[in-house]
């Protein structure tokens, strides 16, 4: 009897829960925000006891509006005045939503309901999306596109457009951050859509690059590590953090040529200055791997090892020759001359015509002794040189 009793009143739980939310849609739409929060608050004292209780936690009906109950008390915690709503803005909130939304989805009863809910919402954050591009509020139209791709997604629906609206909003908001000085912003606003989109290397890129114009190495590296843990197969992703930290190798050896041996620190810059072109080298030969014929990756790679072989050659020259750390010195700079010539020779077949890249490979093959590719390359050079003039005159 007792069991009886308790299942009615469960049972009159939800209904009660569904009679409060259909008040709450209307209120909203016409802009009363303060009827709208009082209809969703009362649905949610009604559904919370019936997703609880043996007898309805299980109900389809149930999981419909304690789905929709929610994600009226998300939107409800985006308006301006809401603050006391804020809590609802987490991954729990989001996952319970999903769950019973896909619940009453896969149920014959509330299937076409879900798709009605949904298809609304999407319209209306969609239309919001649009509104808010069209007046430069970026990061308000990622919201809206970002929000309608997510809704989609819980039932199983990618829309491709609706992501890419939402991505191209994301990379304006960033570049608008950027220019009025809101670096910080920027990085928080990058890390939110990480959740979302994790396998974008060109936000993860700007999160990288803006970081490092922070002087944050270490955050820096946390864009790129969580980027490339979502997407290792991503040849740009690498190539572009190779030559993020290439530039950043070059600029610590910059200072530290400024500095004395003697000096304090300096160990540990040179040490650093060390650490970051092997994280360079690393990276470009990680894009190579993916794609043996990327041209940038190819390129950056030769470039760190010419630069390395000169640095060492000037080293070198500026030691006595009775130095210990003289000979295995020159046989390093060789040794990175010899190394530049496959990723720039990678290149050249793409770029048959370079002559900067022809010059340099045939001066490497010179400097390492291979006589017959040095005849070879210098002659291509001398060749597409003739090429370029000819071609400038005619164009006269």
């Amino acid at each position: 009897m007792l069991l009886g009793v308790q299942m009615k009143a469960q049972n009159s739980n939800v209904v009660s829960a569904a009679l409060e939310f259909k008040k709450y849609t209307p209120a909203l739409f016409t802009g009363n925000v303060d009827e709208a929060k009082e209809a969703i608050m009362n649905a949610k004292e009604f559904i919370d006891p019936a997703m609880k209780h043996e007898s309805t936690k299980d109900d389809e009906k149930a999981h419909y509006y304690n789905a929709v109950i929610y994600f009226g008390l998300l939107e409800l915690s985006g308006l301006e005045g809401n603050e006391d709503l804020k809590d609802f803005q987490n991954e729990e909130t989001m996952d319970m939503i999903k769950e019973s939304m896909l619940i009453a989805y896969n149920s014959r009863k509330y299937k076409r309901d879900v798709e009605d809910f949904i298809d609304q919402r999407v319209q209306l954050a969609n239309m919001s999306g649009k509104a808010a591009f069209d007046k430069g509020d970026y990061k308000t139209a990622y919201q809206g596109f970002a929000g309608a791709y997510e809704l989609q997604k819980m039932i199983g629906v990618e829309d491709e457009e609706m992501k890419t609206n939402a991505l191209i909003s994301a990379k304006n908001a960033v570049a608008t951050m950027k220019k009025s000085g809101e670096a910080e912003e920027a990085l928080e606003f990058i890390e939110s859509t990480r959740e979302m989109f994790p396998k974008n290397a060109v936000l993860a890129i700007e999160g990288v690059n803006i970081a490092l114009d922070n002087g944050d190495m270490d955050r820096a590296e946390e864009f790129f590590n969580t980027a490339a843990e979502a997407n290792p197969e991503n040849e740009v992703l690498f190539s572009s953090m190779g030559s993020i930290y290439l530039s950043s190798a070059d600029k610590a050896y910059a200072e530290l040529n400024e500095m004395e041996v003697t000096d304090d620190g300096y160990p540990e810059k040179a040490a650093k200055v060390e650490e970051l072109y092997k994280k360079a080298e690393d990276n470009l030969k990680k894009a190579l791997e993916i794609n043996p014929e990327f041209l940038d990756a190819a390129y950056n790679l030769g470039v760190l090892y010419l630069g390395r072989g000169e640095k060492l050659s000037l080293k070198a020259s500026q030691m006595d020759f009775n130095d210990p750390q003289y000979e295995p010195t020159m046989k390093k700079s060789e040794e990175m001359y010899k190394n530049a010539i496959a990723p720039l020779e990678v290149y050249i077949k793409q770029e048959p015509n370079s002559v900067g890249v022809l010059t340099v490979l045939f001066q490497v093959h010179r400097k390492v002794g291979n006589v017959e590719k040095f005849k070879e390359y210098k002659q291509r050079a001398e060749e597409a040189a003739a090429a370029q003039e000819g071609g400038g005159e005619d164009g006269e």
